[in-house]
């Protein structure tokens, strides 16, 4: 999981999160071929820990997190997970570098069957736990996923609105932030209001996330090239074609993205007006515009907010 410095205000996160590693591997076992290999993708550093800093940091508002919360926060990474395996079910020469053992099944039959295996592991984990109230927001949230996939192919990637990208990002990825949030406040014994609105917080924050995770393809190459290969929603592109090109050359550059194109000729075109039309300042400021509002939402509680302020800043996210 990507690494997230500790600040005053931050509980133990390096525990903490050391925690919810130890519960991924351990809850999900080593009965079937590959759950090692998907249980080492799940616990390395290239995955963004924020989810489980969300989770936690929400409930230290109430307590000190105990078991329930660390296995709360695993099933969340299954969650994640099984939805990147669902998404991925295209050619297998598309598999996921970390996953090179499972590169034949990632994103075939058995990749989705890995994927609702570990749904299943979830809903067992959360029926252990025993809180209806989090069994029922973490199952919204898996419907939300669910809801999300189907809404993603319902338009063109490479030429979608901002408003799709968001659509699909709420229900797809910043749910779980959300989901997190609010189990949190459910295993805090809070009232309805404080969970609602910390469900809106870690939406928010998950937003900025996803919107900083993308924006750094923007710089890398490999990356950059890899989107366009998979034709994936990409917000950059969204908000190049959408909110910062003129109509005129909008519309050429999308008839372009709708037909066969040389991805490496491409790479070249939208690297330049990237730059022309400084779509990385657009997509960085759509992303504190989202810490803001996950801001706002803390003002809101009657309780004391410090634990997750530094979630509000993008360089801790």
């Amino acid at each position: 999981m990507k690494q997230v410095p500790c600040e005053n205000n931050l509980l133990d996160c390096n525990k903490n999160l050391q925690l919810v590693k130890n519960a991924v591997k351990k809850n999900l076992g080593v009965s079937l071929p590959f759950l090692s290999d998907i249980a080492h993708h799940m616990v390395t550093p290239h995955n963004n820990q924020t989810r489980s800093l969300v989770l936690l940091q929400s409930a230290s508002l109430f307590d000190d997190p105990d078991d329930d919360i660390i296995d709360i926060g695993s099933t969340l990474e299954y969650l994640h997970t099984a939805s990147a395996l669902h998404r991925n079910i295209k050619e297998p020469e598309k598999a996921r570098r970390h996953l090179q053992q499972v590169q034949k099944l990632w994103g075939s039959e058995a990749g989705i069957l890995l994927g609702d295996y570990l749904l299943s592991i979830s809903f067992q984990i959360l029926v252990k736990v025993g809180n209806l109230d989090v069994l029922e927001c973490v199952s919204l949230a898996t419907q939300n996923i669910a809801r999300g996939q189907v809404l993603e192919v319902s338009e063109p990637p490479l030429t979608a609105t901002p408003k799709h990208w968001r659509s699909v990002t709420r229900d797809k990825i910043a749910g779980l932030f959300g989901a997190g949030a609010q189990s949190a406040a459910y295993w805090g014994k809070s009232s309805e209001a404080t969970a609602s609105t910390l469900f809106d917080f870690g939406m928010h924050v998950g937003m900025a996330v996803q919107l900083k995770t993308e924006l750094a393809a923007v710089e890398d190459e490999k990356l950059f090239q890899q989107k366009l290969k998979k034709q994936d929603l990409w917000s950059p592109l969204c908000f190049l074609l959408r909110d910062c090109m003129p109509p005129n050359e909008s519309k050429e550059l999308s008839d372009k993205l709708l037909n066969e194109f040389d991805v490496p000729e491409m790479f070249t075109k939208l690297g330049y007006l990237f730059k022309k039309y400084e779509v990385s300042e657009k997509v960085h400021s759509e992303a504190e515009v989202e810490l803001r509002e996950a801001k706002e939402c803390l003002e809101r509680l009657e309780l004391d907010s410090a634990p997750l302020q530094p979630l509000t800043q993008y360089s801790m996210i």
